[in-house]
């Protein structure tokens, strides 16, 4: 049997539904529940939790182990997904499910198994939202790619130090920072830089504290220390790229162009205009969606 398919189960609970079993061999419901239907030896169902059926986890390992054919090295597990995802470099930022799932390796049920079982209010790390460019839905790949290695690795726990908090936000940029042809983003962040952001956006949401200096100087960026630097004057407007500058504030990259699309120079509250490589003043946004923006509905 694949040994991440071993791994994948010894992090389940005593009791698994059927998208577990799903999950950690890497088929689909639909799959597993074929294995329920033809084989009568399958595991019975021992309870049930909301909707979902409830088998012993180590009775159902033991009839995988029973049954090798089913797990033949063509059908791939959770970490050989991970691994994909890692090569992967697709031509296009934004993918099709079907482009999605042949860049991974799987079929296009998966993918949507991923969007339907980890939607916003069923998952605290929900699957990257589609955006629909005229008929044709696509997602963000480096977006997607950050969740599949995400998958297996949540958060530090609110009381986890700045250390622990700060190590988990950069794993993957430590592991691939020196990569010699890394993959990168429609804003020139590499792969790695870009899981970064990622991380924040979930860290963040999940109401984790990142330090606004720490982001700064992860991208590289200067900003001056008013009480550091007495003499200096007021500290420097901080300006972040569309990528950066969503993961700040929590949004989409389509959200910030369509508000620039909507509210140009010239209306009566343009959207805070952009430099020479598209970054914006963080605070000068934030004050136009308080103003004119999402947040003003919500009396933020």
């Amino acid at each position: 049997m694949n040994s991440a398919i071993q791994k994948a189960f010894a992090k389940l609970p005593d009791q698994i539904t059927v998208p577990d079993i799903a999950a950690a061999t890497g088929r689909t419901e639909s799959g597993v529940h074929n294995w329920i239907d033809a084989y009568d030896d399958f595991p019975p169902d021992e309870g049930q939790q909301d909707r979902f059926h409830l088998r012993s986890r180590d009775k159902v390992l033991d009839w995988l182990q029973q049954h090798p054919n089913l797990l033949d090295e063509k059908r791939r597990g959770p970490q050989d997904l991970a691994q994909r995802a890692r090569a992967a470099r697709p031509s296009a930022e934004s993918l099709t499910v079907k482009e999605t799932a042949e860049v991974l390796g799987v079929t296009r049920e998966a993918i949507q198994y991923y969007a339907a079982s980890a939607k916003p209010g069923l998952s605290s790390d929900p699957f990257p939202p589609a955006t629909r460019q005229g008929k044709i839905s696509l997602r963000s790949w480096p977006a997607v790619r950050s969740w599949i290695l995400r998958r297996n690795d949540p958060p530090p726990s609110s009381a986890a130090s700045w250390q622990e908090r700060s190590t988990w936000l950069l794993a993957v940029h430590d592991q691939e920072k020196n990569d010699p042809n890394p993959g990168r983003d429609e804003q020139g962040l590499t792969y790695a830089q870009r899981d970064v952001l990622e991380r924040i956006r979930v860290a963040t949401a999940q109401g984790h504290s990142v330090p606004d200096k720490w982001r700064v100087k992860m991208f590289g960026l200067d900003i001056l220390d008013s009480a550091e630097t007495p003499d200096a004057g007021p500290a420097a407007a901080v300006r972040l790229t569309p990528s950066e500058l969503a993961a700040e504030l929590g949004i989409s990259i389509g959200s910030l162009r369509g508000y620039a699309r909507r509210y140009p120079a010239g209306c009566r509250d343009p959207f805070p205009a952009k430099d020479a490589r598209s970054a914006r003043d963080v605070q000068e946004v934030r004050n136009w969606l308080s103003r004119s923006g999402p947040l003003s509905s919500t009396g933020s």
